[in-house]
């Protein structure tokens, strides 16, 4: 059996945004930030194919792909309509195309039947998960009240997977530039 890997991008931001976002999680995403340091995931939880092939398929992904600046400004409400938890996001203005035509040249080649069309791509760092959607409604509120503003850029991708509850990289892929 493959093991279920996923490819994430760590933000290279301020030391003290990278801090309040660390402590944002840390308040109202306890489990995940325990996995893994802030991010944001571009290829999730895929084990349809050997290790070895998707890290060569991530590699030649990023040989080709330049660095990208980006600048989150908005805290998104991240809910399903079947359950009544939800999520805060924080959601790039800047560089969200770019890092939404990075995720669809990953999901390429030996990537590509894993794509799931039934859920629109929308890249974000999690900062909570939230018992109630109503909770997690007022914190992005509250957020998009006092302003949000975290800029950054991605600079490489890293493959991994779950293991014994935590983050574990099984390799690291500069972007260009």
């Amino acid at each position: 059996m493959n093991a279920t890997l996923y490819t994430i991008a760590y933000p290279d931001c301020a030391h003290a945004d990278l801090r309040t976002i660390d402590a944002w999680r840390a308040a109202h995403d306890s489990a995940g930030h325990a996995l893994v340091r802030p991010h944001f995931t571009l290829v999730f939880a895929c084990n349809a194919v050997d290790e070895g092939t998707y890290l060569a398929h991530v590699a030649a992904v990023a040989a080709r792909s330049a660095a990208i600046p980006f600048h989150c400004r908005y805290a998104m409400l991240g809910a399903d309509a079947h359950s009544p938890r939800a999520h805060a996001y924080l959601v790039p203005d800047e560089g969200h195309a770019a890092l939404s035509l990075l995720h669809d040249a990953l999901y390429t080649g030996p990537l590509h039947d894993q794509l799931r069309l039934d859920l629109p791509y929308t890249p974000h760092i999690t900062v909570g998960t939230f018992d109630l959607a109503a909770h997690a409604r007022q914190w992005c509120s509250d957020r998009n009240r006092e302003g949000v503003s975290v800029p950054g850029r991605v600079t490489a991708l890293w493959v991994g997977q779950v293991v014994d509850g935590s983050f574990v990289h099984r390799g690291q892929f500069p972007l260009l530039g």
